[in-house]
C-alpha cells in the first residue's frame, strides 16, 4: 500500500540517507541510468530524462525562487503576504499538471511497487497542496508572518535528532518493510511528536501548531486508526 511505500521512503531518506543527491550532472545521469536498468527499463532512459527536464522547465515557468523571495521580503512589512501566496496558490492546477505529466513520464523506470500507486501519489500530492493553499494560502502566509522559516532554520539540529531516534529504533530498512501497519503508525507518531515538540520551543507557537496540523492531516489520510 502507498502508506508503507511512503513510510519506507521516510526511513530511507530521513533516517538512513540511502537516497543520495547527485553532486553533478554526470552523477545524476549515472544514478538515473542505474535505476532504470535495475527496473528493466533502460530503453526508456532518454524519455524519462526528457520528462524530468520538462518538469523542471514547467516549475521554472510557474515559480521563480528569487522572485518569490523578493516578493515575500517586500510584502512582510506591509502585512501583504496573503496576496503573494494567493497569487501562487492560484497556480495550483498548473503545478498539479506539471507533476502529473512528470510522474507519467518517469513511470516506465519506476519500481513496480511504486508504479502501481501512481494514482495514490497524485491524490496525496493534490491533498497536500490543498492543505497548504487552504483559503488562498492563508496557512502558509501565517507561517511566514509568524517566523516559521526562521524557526525551522534554528531547529535543524534538533529535527535531525528526531530522525536519528527513528533510525536508532529500526535496525534496517528491511526491518521497516516487515513492520505491521500499527507499528508504522506508532513510529510515525513518535517522529512527528518529537518534531512538533522541538518547533514548539520557538519564539511563537505558530510553527509548531502548523506542523502539528500538517502531520495530523497526513495521518488522517493514511490507513492509520483515527485518534480521538
Amino acid at each position: 500500500m502507498i502508506w508503507k511505500t511512503l513510510f519506507i521512503a521516510l526511513l530511507a531518506v530521513g533516517a538512513y540517507a540511502e537516497v543520495q543527491i547527485p553532486n553533478d550532472q554526470a552523477q545524476y545521469d549515472t544514478m538515473l541510468s542505474n535505476y532504470c536498468t535495475k527496473n528493466g527499463a533502460s530503453e526508456h532512459l532518454q524519455d524519462v530524462k526528457a520528462a524530468i527536464t520538462a518538469f523542471g522547465d514547467c516549475l521554472k515557468g510557474l515559480i521563480d525562487i528569487e522572485t518569490i523571495t523578493d516578493e515575500i521580503k517586500k510584502a512582510m512589512p506591509n502585512g501583504e503576504l496573503d496576496e503573494v501566496f494567493k497569487k501562487y496558490c492560484e497556480k495550483t492546477p498548473q503545478l498539479k499538471n506539471c507533476l502529473y505529466t512528470m510522474l507519467e513520464g518517469v513511470k516506465p523506470c519506476m519500481d513496480s511497487a511504486i508504479r502501481s500507486h501512481i494514482g495514490d501519489i497524485k491524490n496525496g500530492t493534490s491533498q497536500l497542496l490543498e492543505f497548504i493553499c487552504y483559503k488562498d494560502g492563508d496557512r502558509i502566509a501565517l507561517f511566514y508572518a509568524e517566523g516559521g522559516p526562521a524557526c525551522l532554520q534554528s531547529k535543524i539540529a534538533e529535527l535531525r535528532d528526531c530522525g536519528q531516534k527513528l533510525k536508532d529504533s529500526v535496525s534496517t530498512v528491511e526491518e521497516a518493510k516487515a513492520m505491521s501497519l500499527d507499528t508504522q503508525c506508532h513510529k510515525y507518531d513518535e517522529l512527528t511528536s518529537c518534531m512538533v515538540t522541538e518547533l514548539e520551543k520557538c519564539d511563537t507557537p505558530t510553527p509548531g501548531n502548523m506542523a502539528e496540523s500538517l502531520f495530523k492531516y497526513i495521518r488522517n489520510t493514511s490507513p492509520c486508526p483515527k485518534k480521538n
